[in-house]
C-alpha cells in the first residue's frame, strides 16, 4: 500500500496526513488510474521533500534502488496485476 511505503519512510503521522488526499495529486494526468511513472514521481517527491528518519535513509539510496524500493511497493499495491493503481488499491481496499 503507498500508505505504507510512506509510512516506512516518513512516519506514522506525516505519512498519513500526506496520503488521504494525495490520489489525486499522484495521479497527473486525471484518468483515475495511477501508473507506476506517476506513482515514482510522486512518492520520490513526497519523501525527497520529507525530514524524518526513514525520509533521510531513502535519500541515501542510490536512484537505482530508490526506483527498485517504489516499483516493490507499486507492485505489492497493484491488485491483478494490471500495472496501474485505483483508488481502491491506494486506499488499500
Amino acid at each position: 500500500m503507498v500508505l505504507m511505503m510512506m509510512t516506512a519512510f516518513l512516519g506514522a503521522p506525516a505519512a498519513q496526513g500526506q496520503m488521504r488526499g494525495s490520489f489525486d495529486d499522484a495521479d497527473a494526468n486525471h484518468d483515475g488510474r495511477v501508473t507506476l511513472q506517476e506513482f515514482e514521481s510522486y512518492a520520490t517527491q513526497q519523501l525527497i521533500s520529507a525530514n524524518g528518519p526513514m525520509a533521510q535513509r531513502f535519500k541515501q539510496l542510490s536512484s537505482q534502488e530508490q526506483a527498485a524500493r517504489l516499483r516493490q511497493r507499486f507492485n505489492k499495491k497493484d491488485t491483478g496485476h494490471k500495472g496501474y493503481l485505483d483508488r481502491n488499491d491506494w486506499n488499500g481496499s
